[in-house]
C-alpha cells in the first residue's frame, strides 16, 4: 500500500491487493500501520475499518466466487471528518447491478437459529452516508463516504 498526505490533510492510502482473505487481512493491517503513524489519524475508532473490511471480504468471496484470478483496487482517502473510498475489482457483478438492500437480521428467534451471516451490508448501509456502485466494460466500481469518528 502506498500512503501520501496532501497538502490539504487528506491522507490518501491506495493499492492493489490480491482476491484472497489473506490478502484482505494484509491489507487492513497495513492500512492500520499508515494511520497509525499519522496523527490526528492514529485516533479513528472501528468504523472506517469495519466497513472496508466487508466490502473487501465480500468482493472475495462473491465477486471472485468462481475461483477466478484477480485482483481488488482500493483506494481510501481520510478527509479530517470523512472517508472517501473507492474499490475496482474485474470479478463477477453484483446480482441486479446494485449493492444489497442488506436488511437487519431477525434476532428474535432462538440462539440455536441465529444467522451466522448476513450482518455485512446491513453494517455498511448503517455506517456510510453515500454509495455508488457501478459496472462498465468488466470492472466492478464501488465508491462509498462516510463520516469518520475518534476512539473514545
Amino acid at each position: 500500500m502506498n500512503a501520501e498526505l496532501r497538502d490539504d490533510g487528506t491522507f490518501v492510502i491506495h493499492g492493489v491487493l490480491g482476491n484472497t482473505p489473506q490478502a484482505v487481512t494484509l491489507a487492513l493491517r497495513e492500512v492500520r500501520a499508515h494511520l497509525d503513524r499519522r496523527p490526528p489519524f492514529a485516533d479513528l475508532d472501528a468504523s472506517w475499518e469495519i466497513v472496508v473490511a466487508e466490502v473487501l471480504n465480500n468482493i472475495v468471496e462473491h465477486s471472485y466466487a468462481n475461483g477466478s484470478a484477480g485482483s481488488i483496487g482500493l483506494h481510501l482517502a481520510f478527509h479530517p471528518d470523512t472517508l472517501h473510498a473507492e474499490f475496482l475489482d474485474t470479478g463477477l457483478a453484483m446480482p441486479g447491478h446494485a449493492p444489497p438492500q442488506g436488511p437487519a437480521a431477525n434476532l428474535d428467534v432462538p440462539t440455536a437459529h441465529l444467522p451466522e451471516g448476513g450482518f455485512g451490508w446491513h453494517l455498511i448501509r448503517t455506517l456510510v452516508t453515500d454509495l455508488d456502485y457501478s459496472c462498465a466494460e468488466g470492472t466492478n466500481r464501488l465508491a462509498l463516504e462516510m463520516p469518520l469518528s475518534r476512539a473514545s
